[in-house]
């Protein structure tokens, strides 16, 4: 019996149809959200945008903002190395691998299509 429930998700009005592990649709529905975010604010610069230019320019600008979190919560990882701390941490740094797998097959998915 598979955990695999599929969701129709938006993005910059495409619908697409993505597999996920049942009880993640909500993340992968939020996620969806945050990047037609950053599509809307782009478009608002310029509508000559092609859409594989505004693709590349979202993942970068999302893949920055990942950048950024994983720096804040290294450094306070080495400015709070004590135990219970530490252990925090590390739930962090192993939810952010996590997310980023995830994003990276969803962007998989999507060059797919």
């Amino acid at each position: 019996m598979s955990n695999k429930v599929t969701v129709k998700i938006n993005i910059n009005g495409v619908i697409y149809l993505v597999s996920c592990q049942s009880g993640e649709e909500s993340r992968l529905i939020k996620s969806s959200e945050e990047v037609n975010k950053v599509i809307e604010e782009l478009s608002n610069v310029s509508d000559l945008v092609g859409e594989t230019r505004l693709l590349a320019m979202t993942s970068l600008i999302l893949a920055d903002k990942l950048i950024e979190k994983e720096n804040i919560n290294e450094e306070n990882i080495k400015s709070n190395m004590k135990g219970d701390n530490l252990s925090q941490m590390s739930e962090v740094m192993d939810w952010l691998n996590k997310a980023t797998e995830r994003m990276n097959k969803v962007a998989k998915l999507l060059e797919n299509k």
